[in-house]
């Protein structure tokens, strides 16, 4: 609940004040006149001509009198925390103001060892840089392993790629997997103020995964899809209403494994046709399945230059990751919703879910997100100095150690040139 002040008192401001006493003392008022031009009381201007209020503005009982150097040393600690992913919420921002007035020994109002609610209502109105916000859930792993030493070893390398061979934005691509479920999450709603629970039907509890399987250039092409559905056998139906061109096969689990990368990457191919002497890179995640001897065979014999992602670090290096997979799965629910209302007790089946996702595509796959992803990331145009100190910040605020991958070795960039020239970033 918002306070919404009632009194009118202050209300003239601090430019009408000051006026209206400059005139009073230099005799060109009188007070009675001075408060019927600027409206400021005449016990207000007597009190300020005696030296009783300290502070010039303290025209409310809530302004903040503790000064504007010890607000803004809050301002500053909490933005400074915020970056490194160690945001403080309200109630300790208003522990934080009483224990910094007690240190500082600064005369307050303040009780029961915190500020109180007015306060921060005021210091918010006062700084409009700051703002209330629900974080989004980022995991140590990706704190830590977004590090500056890691991206930056990764943009050398990336770097030392690009100047073997001319490279323009239609030869650089992104793929990336993602998962459907025909359990969507619903958009938000209208409903009565102060219901507990608001509900609204999906398809099911629990619902299979499907894997997608997208890629696109950082010139705004986007190659057809590609669907791993959980069964045995594939069916054609299940395709219905998909994006041109999408291929789809079939997994114990719904999941990509070595062997369908495999067939996604000649579906790759297929459309892009790379060759030795005009060579495409092919930039993804460190996933087992793309990793498969097979794999690194098919793409030297075709000029595609396999780039890998460092770990932890996709959510900021990934083209894809970055504008196209939250837009898509955002569009995906609205779909969902749609399908909800227009077959009312009918659930969303694994043969309803190819024309959803389709939708969802065409309204997702533009020029702009494909061009924006690769920007922002400095993969294209190349741009190395695209993330600043601040944005590894969180990867400085523990000692925990960088992550390794127990027993394997992580294949940093994948030169299709000869077996000798595959870089390997040894963990064992």
């Amino acid at each position: 609940m918002v306070y919404h002040r009632k009194s009118t008192r202050g209300s003239y401001g601090v430019e009408k004040l000051q006026e209206a006493l400059r005139k009073v003392k230099s005799g060109e008022i009188s007070k009675r006149k001075a408060e019927f031009l600027y409206g400021v009381p005449r016990k207000t201007l007597t009190r300020h001509m005696k030296g009783e209020v300290k502070k010039m503005g303290n025209l409310g009982r809530y302004e903040c009198d503790l000064g504007q150097d010890f607000e803004r040393a809050l301002v500053v600690h909490a933005q400074h925390l915020q970056q490194m992913m160690f945001g403080i919420n309200t109630v300790e921002l208003r522990k934080l103001a009483f224990d910094l007035a007690e240190k500082e020994k600064l005369s307050h109002r303040f009780k029961d060892s915190t500020a109180g609610k007015t306060w921060l209502r005021g210091f918010l109105a006062r700084h409009p840089e700051l703002a209330i916000r629900t974080p989004e859930p980022t995991s140590l792993g990706r704190a830590v392993g977004f590090n500056k030493p890691c991206v930056d070893r990764f943009f050398d390398l990336y770097k030392t790629e690009l100047q073997k061979h001319t490279y323009t934005a239609d030869r650089i691509y992104n793929v990336d997997e993602s998962g459907l479920t025909v359990v969507h999450k619903p958009r938000k709603v209208l409903a009565m103020k102060g219901m507990k629970q608001v509900g609204k039907v999906t398809s099911g509890e629990k619902g299979q995964t499907t894997t997608i399987v997208c890629a696109m250039n950082a010139a705004g092409s986007y190659v057809p899809p590609m669907m791993i559905f959980k069964r045995k056998r594939m069916s054609d139906i299940l395709l219905r209403g998909s994006p041109a061109g999408t291929i789809g096969c079939c997994s114990t689990n719904g999941w990509i494994d070595a062997a369908l990368f495999l067939k996604w990457l000649k579906h790759f191919i297929s459309h892009v046709k790379p060759t030795v002497d005009d060579k495409v890179i092919l930039i993804l995640d460190g996933h087992c399945s793309h990793k498969s001897l097979e794999v690194i065979d098919l793409a030297r014999s075709n000029g595609v230059v396999i780039v890998c992602l460092p770990p932890h670090t996709t959510h900021r290096l990934q083209p894809l990751d970055r504008t196209f997979y939250g837009p898509l799965k955002s569009k995906y629910n609205s779909e969902c919703d749609k399908f909800m209302l227009s077959h009312a007790g009918q659930r969303i089946g694994q043969f309803d879910l190819a024309a959803l996702f389709g939708a969802a595509y065409i309204r997702t796959a533009s020029v702009e997100k494909a061009v924006t992803g690769f920007k922002s990331t400095g993969i294209w145009p190349f741009n190395p100095d695209v993330f600043s100190d601040v944005d590894f910040l969180p990867s400085m605020v523990t000692d925990e150690a960088q992550p390794t991958t127990s027993g394997t070795a992580t294949v940093v960039i994948l030169l299709v040139d000869s077996f000798s020239q595959i870089v390997l970033e040894s963990e064992l």
